[in-house]
């Protein structure tokens, strides 16, 4: 593809002029590291395997969906892309991803208080994500940024499994993409919807209030259709999802629980969920 026809891809997008400085993570399609940009420090995702074409397509779906996507507080924000380098630019989010809040045993070092921001606010953002027709697709604690100073804030961040207009999808447009405990009881039916979004908070919150330690599902999600052994191991972690969701039926919890049911058309969705948690 000839670089004039990429940069036509991503619109309204401007081109980042940034030197990386330390390194946050890397990853077989990527690396992401912080970066100044305009004098400001921001961080950059740079996109690996140039010669592959479907990292083209990674770098346009991950651009597409956060320009759609826009301004939020409590979701990452695209500043730049570069479709000829295949990288972009965010904002850069201070805190640490809530699965380092941990103690020796996995288990949530996090305050009830400081858990409920992360709650509401996570909700906050799907329930507007959600409102642009996109769906994260890859909730889960390494995906939200908290920092508990000077105010509380969680951010919802990496966009790179989003979908946009789910409904749109052309038949065989599934692919098997998330995090083996995050993914939602409707993955057996290949079914992506804004619901699994609310069932992988749900997971999180389960960690974050202290129900369970930080799931740790080694599985390979494409492997439950393939393997009896890997899909044993999936339907074992949902069946403990759905022990722990009957002891938090009543009382306070009783939000959590509804974020938990395995049906998604039962399932609270993400704008009541923002609400309630208003109030």
């Amino acid at each position: 593809m000839e670089d004039q026809d990429r940069r036509s891809m991503v619109s309204g997008i401007s081109e980042a002029t940034s030197t990386s400085s330390e390194l946050i993570a890397k990853t077989h399609h990527s690396v992401i590291a912080t970066c100044n940009w305009n004098n400001s420090l921001a961080v950059i995702k740079r996109f690996n395997h140039h010669d592959n074409p479907r990292t083209f397509q990674r770098w346009r779906d991950e651009a597409n969906a956060l320009g759609l996507a826009g301004a939020h507080e409590h979701l990452t924000c695209i500043l730049a892309s570069d479709p000829k380098n295949l990288t972009i630019t965010l904002r850069h989010e201070p805190g640490r991803s809530l699965d380092l809040y941990i103690d020796s045993a996995k288990n949530s070092t996090l305050s009830v208080s400081d858990s409920h921001f992360i709650w509401k606010q996570t909700a906050t953002a799907l329930a507007f994500l959600h409102s642009k027709h996109i769906i994260h697709d890859d909730v889960k604690p390494d995906n939200i940024v908290f920092s508990p100073l000077p105010q509380p804030r969680a951010v919802l961040i990496d966009f790179g499994a989003a979908l946009i207009y789910p409904s749109t999808l052309p038949f065989n447009g599934w692919t098997p993409s998330g995090t083996p405990p995050y993914a939602p009881p409707e993955f057996f039916q290949k079914r992506k919807d804004y619901a699994g979004d609310v069932w992988g908070l749900g997971v999180t919150m389960l960690f974050c209030f202290g129900y369970t330690s930080l799931p740790a599902g080694d599985w390979i999600l494409p492997h439950v259709f393939e393997d009896e052994d890997v899909k044993s191991d999936m339907v074992a972690w949902l069946d403990e999802v759905e022990k722990l969701r009957k002891t938090i039926l009543d009382g306070s919890t009783q939000l959590l629980a509804e974020m938990l049911q395995s049906d998604p058309c039962v399932r609270i969705k993400s704008g009541e969920l923002a609400e309630r948690l208003r109030v």
